[in-house]
């Protein structure tokens, strides 16, 4: 018995040696894996070591955004996703350009979760700002009928309290003589707010998403094909280089008015030196445009619910923020 007990003790210390000399890399792995932006969320921390990509880099740009039913309403295109209207306990929309749209599988989440129907309002190139007047010909004319229909149709829908709106940070403008950008970008928007009918009691800026470089594709298939390092940490890009001010976080806070709001998630994507294109064994962007693959945009779904609570825009009810699937 003795013999025994003194062969268990000497093979528990011998695993617990070759434990801490295997080091941190196989340690961490031994702990369950995460997804996506789980792999970033530093309240509850988790490690995710694959090397593989999901989607394929091939297949990126051909995946669809989350599910949204189509209706005959104008502006064109407007659809719902959500909860249904009969029992929607509240109803909200997002509004703007094809960076706003990139973000309806992360607040379809929030949606289903909470309980509200959601309106997606947005079109490629626009975004909900009175500075459309000075965008380059060709997206001025498009995009000015679509901006007043989105007003009208908010004052046709005073059931909707909260307007969510995302535009591209890196949007060209035709700037008027003595004027910068942030000027101009500030009060277009500022005009475009205060324009809003009182039935919508906040609007909510959804932060931009980090760039990614021309460089990038590239170098994530070299390091898949040859299958020795993690894609992510392998190309990972300078945070200055990829994340731009972003005119209507900066405007949200110079407001300082509780109607204002911003919901910045870059930390899911950077850390305070690098960015990552892929999270999580997540491909991170679908293009060189800065869009981000709905994937990667759903699995950011429970932290935009964090910070919704923050806010006091979300309940505690429904789904809890969860750490990875």
């Amino acid at each position: 018995m003795a013999r025994t007990s003194i062969s268990l003790l000497a093979a528990t210390a011998l695993l617990l040696a070759v434990t801490a000399l295997a080091g941190p890399s196989q340690a961490a792995a031994a702990k369950p894996t995460c997804v996506g932006a789980a792999a970033r969320d530093a309240k509850r921390p988790c490690f995710n070591a694959t090397r593989a990509v999901t989607p394929s880099l091939e297949k990126a740009d051909l995946v669809r955004s989350s599910p949204c039913k189509l209706t005959d309403e104008q502006p064109e295109p407007v659809c719902t996703f959500g909860a249904p209207r009969s029992r929607a306990t509240k109803h909200i929309a997002l509004v703007g350009d094809s960076h706003a749209l990139q973000w309806r599988s992360a607040l379809d989440f929030v949606a289903a979760s909470q309980g509200w129907q959601g309106y997606s309002l947005t079109t490629p190139g626009c975004p909900f700002s009175d500075a459309i007047r000075y965008l380059p010909d060709g997206f001025r004319e498009f995009c000015e009928p679509w901006y007043r229909g989105v007003e009208k149709w908010l004052r046709n829908h005073p059931e909707v309290t909260t307007v969510y709106v995302s535009s591209i940070a890196s949007l060209a403008l035709e700037l008027p003589p003595g004027k910068t950008e942030l000027e101009v970008k500030s009060a277009g928007l500022r005009r475009a707010w205060a324009s809003l009918p009182k039935t919508v009691t906040r609007l909510i800026v959804i932060r931009d998403t980090p760039q990614t470089t021309e460089a990038t594709p590239g170098c994530l298939r070299r390091v898949i094909a040859a299958g020795r390092e993690r894609p992510g940490i392998a190309c990972k890009v300078p945070r200055a280089a990829t994340v731009l001010e972003d005119a209507a976080v900066t405007t949200a806070r110079q407001m300082r008015s509780r109607r204002y709001a911003f919901a910045d998630l870059t930390s899911f994507f950077c850390n305070s030196a690098f960015c990552y294109p892929v999270i999580g064994g997540v491909l991170v962007h679908r293009d060189t445009f800065g869009h981000i693959t709905p994937a990667f945009a759903e699995s950011l779904g429970p932290y935009l619910l964090r910070r919704l609570r923050f806010l006091g825009e979300a309940g505690r009810r429904g789904a809890p923020v969860k750490q990875g699937r």
